[in-house]
């Protein structure tokens, strides 16, 4: 290997297979296959690559089974001598492989941010979308690279582009992912907060359905505070502070020694505590502590669930009932009065949300068992359909046993027509006199007529199989066989 590294820039050396390549020994066959342009291109062999496209420069535009450029796999890998180098020589940023990934799609998922540069800067197209809709910022966000988002947003990237069959946006997904970092990135940048998907969520709301309530903090704030507003660490009531209208901001300045008052029933809660305090209802605090309630298991109780915790007035019922309905929502969880009707219709919503959701598992149910039942009847048919064969199969073994009991009938009584009894025979020389009658002779079976008999009871048994095996009638104990169609054995 150590003399391969000395030579590794000797032209001749690139003719040579991909096995040399990893060390290993080079085999004794004659027509071994060099490195092609797209196995060159993907290990950053430069002047392999230079070679093939100085030979034929068609090679830059070739895809491979899988709808590959050299392009493709060198911006993938990050070898940006040979993208230079394909680029000189006419290679298109624009074709796709068969996923509908460009290679500037690919240099994305790389995450290196220098080729993402290089083919923006060649003129790859920002917004081209690939199979599953995705355009380059949604393969950034999957991947979390962050420098690679910060410069999509220096090229103006579409930063509110959304999947046409979800809706879901960039900052949706990275609500999802959980990534705070860049969904304040996206914030910053531009993104539009109250965008919904087709379910009518926002980005804030699907990172707290997700679990990630820092992520829907961060958004919030972000999107109240600006890019000079106030930090994260500096919490709610700092934001808050800021939407404060200047005549507040004037009073406040006025006395130095009271606390900025804010609304406390629009900041969003983080935890039981404060949402019950917001309400009123801090005195049944210590009946969600003994359940172990906190407040991602408050935010999915119904009534129900509150009566079985302890809480039987009906009052602090509804106004907990009318929080967690507010809460998924998006709506400011507040206790005056005149939100009173707005609570009714969110209450009602809830309790129709969960007789949709029974409702929709009690139809997947039935679907399940209306499937297994089809399963069963398909079994049960492929049953049915291999006895009705074998009975036919059977039916036709008795015909044949029926016909051979008839020839065999037939047979022994020829045999029994032909025998007669042994007559003595007169001489012409010695008159003899007539003989005394004979005895009446006691009948005696013999074995011709004992099988004729024994033939007659098996034609008989015979004719009853013809009849149980005929595939014509009709089976069930409502249909029992019909005597007209039924099969003689005549002996």
């Amino acid at each position: 290997m150590t003399d391969l590294e000395e030579t590794w820039t000797e032209r001749s050396f690139y003719n040579k297979p991909l096995t040399v390549w990893l060390g290993e020994t080079e085999p004794d066959q004659q027509d071994i296959l060099p490195l092609d342009i797209f196995t060159a291109a993907s290990i950053g062999c430069y002047q392999r690559v230079k070679d093939i496209i100085e030979g034929d420069t068609n090679w830059c535009l070739c895809k491979n089974g899988s709808g590959w450029t050299a392009l493709m796999y060198a911006a993938y890998y990050a070898h940006i001598d040979v993208i230079k180098l394909l680029l000189d020589f006419g290679a298109s940023v624009h074709h796709r492989n068969t996923m509908g990934c460009n290679a500037l799609m690919l240099a994305v998922m790389c995450g290196n941010e220098n080729v993402v540069e290089l083919i923006i800067k060649a003129g790859s197209i920002l917004e081209t979308r690939d199979n599953r809709d995705w355009t380059t910022l949604f393969h950034a966000v999957n991947s979390g690279h962050q420098n690679v988002v910060d410069v999509l947003i220096k090229y103006k990237v579409n930063l509110n582009s959304c999947e046409r069959g979800t809706g879901l946006t960039p900052l949706m997904y990275t609500s999802q992912l959980g990534d705070v970092a860049l969904a304040v990135s996206l914030v910053q940048a531009g993104a539009v907060v109250s965008l919904t998907n087709h379910q009518g969520h926002t980005a804030a709301r699907i990172a707290r359905d997700a679990g990630y309530p820092a992520v829907a903090s961060a958004i919030t704030q972000c999107h109240f505070q600006g890019v000079d507003g106030p930090s994260l660490q500096d919490g709610p009531a700092a934001v808050e502070a800021r939407r404060i209208t200047p005549q507040q901001s004037q009073i406040i300045r006025t006395r130095p020694n009271s606390a900025p008052s804010v609304d406390n029933a629009s900041v969003q809660p983080t935890n039981l505590e404060t949402l019950l305090n917001q309400i009123g209802l801090s005195s049944y605090m210590s009946v969600f502590q003994e359940q172990d309630v906190d407040l991602q298991i408050f935010l999915t109780l119904t009534d129900q669930d509150l009566k079985e915790c302890g809480i039987q007035k009906l009052g602090p019922r509804r106004k907990m009932t009318s929080s967690i309905a507010r809460w998924h929502s998006n709506a400011p969880i507040r206790s005056t009065g005149e939100c009173a009707y707005a609570d009714k219709l969110e209450v009602e919503m809830q309790e129709l949300g969960v007789k949709l959701t029974e409702a929709l598992h009690a139809l997947h149910q039935a679907k399940t068992q209306v499937k297994q039942e089809h399963d069963l009847r398909v079994v049960t048919e492929g049953w049915v359909v291999e006895a009705r064969g074998r009975l036919h199969q059977c039916h036709q073994c008795v015909n044949i046993i029926s016909d051979q009991l008839v020839t065999l009938h037939s047979l022994c009584t020829s045999i029994l027509s032909k025998q007669t009894p042994t007559s003595l025979i007169a001489s012409p020389y010695t008159p003899t006199p007539p003989p005394p009658p004979p005895p009446t002779p006691t009948p005696t079976p013999t074995f011709t007529s004992t099988l004729l008999d024994t033939l007659t009871l098996l034609a008989a048994q015979v004719n009853n199989l013809v009849t149980l095996t005929d595939p014509s009638v009709p089976r069930g104990p409502s249909n029992p066989p019909s005597p007209n169609k039924q099969v003689q054995c005549s002996i």
